[in-house]
């Protein structure tokens, strides 16, 4: 599958891309991949807890704005017109190469997420490089679709990309056309070039998922699947789920080992939402699930990553009163007429609502010693629906959304 670079860059060597076949995907996936799974430090026995230390945030360069002038709604030719941030963007690391793309915002001006707009939430289709000690991103590769809310996961070869929503062909709106959640699994490389793999067996967004030796841990809604890089014949299998609720938005990552499920939400039948505070971590070498303690509070849509003696956890939501009031309001307001003094009540509860959103949580747990407990604060506002990635010796919380329907270009970097 072809991608085209804007501007194009001057001409630089690239290793011949591998052919696409099976037989070529698992020559070029089966070796090495262990090192995708090592934690950000190694691994030591877990005697005692932790020391606490000191993290060291580093502010790395603001993505450049979008620039596919696809809509006279999107100002991409003013000179005011920026990048306001990416909500559910694709991210990962690649020889050293930080990568950040696709996602989605609401760019027209003076529009948001509750305002009336042209267009309504905005998916994109471009990927941005940040080459090892660059002080400005490159010029972005175009993709072929315009995707948010995958899973992503970094390896040697490049970072696999899980599933997501979006458009095929390039940037829309959802009040244009609806989103289509999408089944593809393929590589990007840091070059931005794309290698199919085996597709899901259903299509899904907001997944989390892990790499444990060669093998990808997904899990989304009430399923839990595997694919073992090292035998793509093989393609994604059905593992037992959880010993707990379905659910979605969760927190997912790799540590010690293991796939770590965390936290997330999920709608009861009488369509109240319910917050997790659970967490889980599935075995592969024994097949089994062992539930963790409890979280102090939820931190569905936030981040985790593994460290020396077990894990951390980022930010993530856990106003579930706010989220059943915003819920309730729009449920009222979807049922009555547009414009009508019912609607415009509940219209005005939840754009208020929005508009005094004060972030999501700043918090930064830590679960070591069989236990949870707070160990620092983001440096900025929280960013949430956003991978963390490993990169550099440390890992990057890129771009993501600080409040709902509002997005952040800042990426940071945590050195534990």
């Amino acid at each position: 599958m072809t991608t085209r670079r804007i501007p194009a860059p001057a001409t630089a060597h690239r290793p011949p891309a591998p052919p696409v076949g099976t037989t070529a995907r698992r020559s070029l996936l089966a070796a090495g991949l262990v090192a995708a799974s090592t934690p950000l430090v190694a691994a030591t026995a877990e005697a005692a807890p932790p020391k606490q230390t000191v993290p060291t945030w580093t502010r790395l360069p603001d993505l450049p704005p979008n620039r596919v002038d696809w809509h006279p709604a999107v100002p991409v030719s003013k000179p005011y017109w920026t990048q306001l941030g990416l909500a559910g963007p694709i991210a990962g690391s690649h020889r050293g190469h930080l990568l950040v793309g696709g996602g989605a915002n609401f760019p027209e001006p003076a529009l948001t997420s509750n305002r009336p707009t042209t267009l309504g939430k905005v998916y994109w289709n471009e990927l941005f490089t940040l080459k090892p000690g660059a002080t400005r991103w490159s010029d972005p590769v175009e993709l072929p679709d315009a995707i948010a809310y995958p899973a992503c996961v970094s390896t040697p070869y490049g970072v696999v990309v899980i599933g997501g929503e979006g458009f095929r062909g390039g940037p829309n709106g959802t009040a244009l056309k609806p989103a289509e959640k999408f089944a593809d699994v393929f590589v990007l490389d840091a070059g931005g070039n794309r290698r199919d793999l085996p597709s899901l067996p259903r299509p899904m967004s907001y997944a989390v998922a892990g790499l444990v030796g060669t093998t990808i841990f997904v899990a989304e809604g009430p399923d839990f699947l595997a694919l073992d890089l090292s035998d793509l014949s093989r393609g994604w299998i059905a593992l037992p789920p959880w010993p707990g609720p379905p659910r979605t938005v969760a927190v997912g990552t790799a540590a010690q080992g293991r796939f770590h499920l965390i936290s997330g939400r999920s709608q009861a039948a009488d369509k109240s939402w319910r917050f997790h505070t659970d967490a889980y971590a599935y075995d592969p070498r024994r097949s089994t699930w062992t539930r963790l303690p409890d979280l102090p509070f939820c931190v569905t849509a936030g981040q985790a990553h593994p460290t020396r003696h077990g894990l951390i956890v980022l930010g993530g939501d856990k106003d579930l009163t706010r989220w059943n009031k915003i819920q309730h309001h729009t449920a009222l307001r979807d049922a009555a007429a547009p414009g009508s003094p019912t609607w415009t009540e509940h219209n005005n509860v939840i754009t208020w609502t929005y508009d005094h959103h004060t972030g999501f949580n700043s918090e930064i747990l830590q679960y070591a010693a069989n236990r949870w407990t707070v160990t620092g604060h983001f440096p900025g506002p929280s960013q949430v629906t956003t991978p963390a990635v490993p990169h550099a010796d440390g890992l990057v919380i890129p771009t993501g959304e600080i409040r709902p329907g509002v997005r952040t270009a800042t990426s940071w970097q945590l050195r534990p």
